[in-house]
């Protein structure tokens, strides 16, 4: 064989080889190569299986897979296996020891086919068998046909190498990724609240603060953005406490004008002001035995604020238009998405109130900073809303996708609403990306995704780096004609496109 075609094929198959983990996928071309440039014929790899305690095929020139395996020691494939040395025959027609049983060659009349078979070894140990076979004439030497193919075997071995490290290795991070996931769910079956759905880090921290704080009377300042739903947890502390089985009373201090809060708190008696005809008892007194939830409480007017405090250290009220004080036990929970020590430094929160609200400080995490409850928290309202609304609808990749990569402002509430309009617009039972509201689809277009939890880039090697060239390639083939592409893949052309704006895949104008 010519030096210079000998070079030049090695290093076009170490340049094939490299460029892909997968011998399957990278196997054909390198066949193709070889059979181009140097004339070998029909070349199999076979790899041990100790399935089967045989060498199978692994790839083949010709794309085709036969059944057929070998034992150690079987014809000329079996024996290179079992001693590990090259073996050559110089024309198959005068081997009785070659079994053919692969391809069934024909014999060619007046043409002399060679077989030549080279083992191929990991760590020491032969793993395999790379074989082909080559019509020859008395000009070409066998010798360096033979050394020309172990030296192919040799690069196909360090690539089989480097596969099974990275196939360990794989495996190895699913088992411990399955083991943290079966201890992440036993630690969600432990600290599980009713109402509350979500898996990550952040929620599994607040879910043990609310197990740790729920058995006792320590009033609980409960600390996010609107919408995170403050509410729910208030409500998992008071069920989990033993004053479950008593009332549990919500106020929502923005909602009630200022001269009706007093009254609406603390209860009036007859004749208290214009209109009172009858004596009325207000939250505390209905709560008492029970929990009240203060929400918004930054919003509490600093003339309330004084009387919410003395609640707190004196456990007593005072209806309007009495001086009878109320002895009243009740555990106060109160939440807030306002800054209250910047509050305080401007005069418009009591310093001493938020240090009688704040014994046990609760920060609810927006969504944001957990974008990986997304999906949980969305199968959890499509059941809700399809159950609901009578309708059996899923959900569509692109969809998800969207809403991992939206910024929620509106946290939780906002997802919520979100599906909620959805399903009810809903008409052909999957919400898909057509179906998100026009600011969803605006963001996610604009690529206007949050730094914390983002999707990750397409690195190399990664799901969404495979499907990413996937495409590229479906597009090449197909002069860029998105419906074309889209056949290829077997996909639709609204999802190729989608899939076109996601990864920024830039097409010809």
């Amino acid at each position: 064989m010519d030096c210079k075609v000998e070079l030049e094929t090695l290093y076009e198959v170490s340049k094939l080889l490299s460029g892909s983990l997968n011998l399957e996928s990278t196997l054909p071309y390198v066949f193709r190569l070889l059979r181009k440039l140097t004339g070998f014929e029909r070349i199999t790899l076979t790899i041990y299986d100790p399935s089967t305690d045989q060498i199978v095929v692994r790839a083949t020139s010709s794309g085709k897979f036969p059944k057929e395996g070998f034992k150690k020691g079987e014809g000329i494939t079996g024996k290179v296996w079992k001693h590990g040395v090259p073996i050559v025959v110089p024309d198959i027609s005068q081997e009785p020891e070659f079994l053919n049983k692969l391809w069934k060659r024909k014999q060619l009349k007046g043409k002399k086919i060679a077989f030549i078979a080279v083992p191929i070894k990991s760590a020491g140990k032969v793993v395999g068998v790379l074989s082909a076979d080559k019509k020859v004439s008395g000009r070409e030497s066998l010798d360096e046909l033979t050394k020309f193919l172990n030296m192919v075997a040799t690069l196909i071995s360090n690539s089989f190498s480097l596969e099974k490290k990275v196939q360990e290795e794989k495996n190895t991070l699913e088992s411990e990724k399955r083991a943290l996931e079966v201890e992440i769910k036993r630690l969600y079956k432990d600290l599980h609240v009713e109402g509350i759905v979500g898996r990550s880090k952040d929620i599994l921290e607040v879910l043990d603060l609310v197990h740790r704080v729920a058995p006792t009377n320590a009033t609980v300042l409960l600390r996010g953005e609107s919408g995170v739903g403050k509410e729910v947890f208030a409500r998992a502390i008071h069920f989990l406490s033993p004053r479950s089985n008593r009332a549990f009373i919500t106020v929502n201090c923005a909602a009630i004008p200022e001269n009706l809060l007093e009254a609406e708190l603390f209860g009036y008696e007859k004749g208290a002001f214009t209109g009172a005809y009858t004596s009325k008892k207000g939250k505390f007194e209905l709560a008492d035995g029970g929990t009240i939830f203060l929400d918004e409480v930054g919003d509490l007017p600093l003339s309330l604020q004084v009387k919410l405090l003395r609640v707190l250290q004196e456990k007593e009220i005072e209806r309007l238009g009495s001086n009878k004080p109320v002895k009243v036990d009740v555990r106060v929970i109160s939440a807030t998405n306002r800054n209250l020590e910047q509050m305080i430094r401007e005069g418009t929160f009591r310093e001493d109130l938020y240090y009688r609200l704040n014994v046990v400080p609760i920060r609810i995490p927006p969504l944001r900073e957990r974008r990986e409850d997304i999906p949980a928290l969305t199968h959890h309202f499509v059941e809700t809303f399809s159950r609901e609304y009578g309708k059996k609808v899923n959900i569509s990749q692109e969809v998800m996708d969207a809403f991992m990569s939206y910024e929620w402002k509106g946290n939780v509430r906002e997802l919520q609403n979100v599906i909620e309009r959805m399903i009810i617009l809903d008409t052909d039972g999957v919400l898909g990306y057509d179906d998100l509201p026009a600011e969803i689809r605006s963001s996610d277009r604009k690529g206007n995704k949050p730094e914390p939890n983002k999707l990750p880039e397409p690195t190399e090697g990664s799901i969404w780096d495979i499907e990413k060239k996937l495409i590229e390639e479906a597009l090449k083939e197909s002069n860029y004609v998105i419906k074309e592409a889209a056949k290829k893949l077997g996909m639709t052309p609204r999802q190729v496109s989608y899939r076109v704006q996601k990864y920024n895949i830039r097409l010809p104008k």
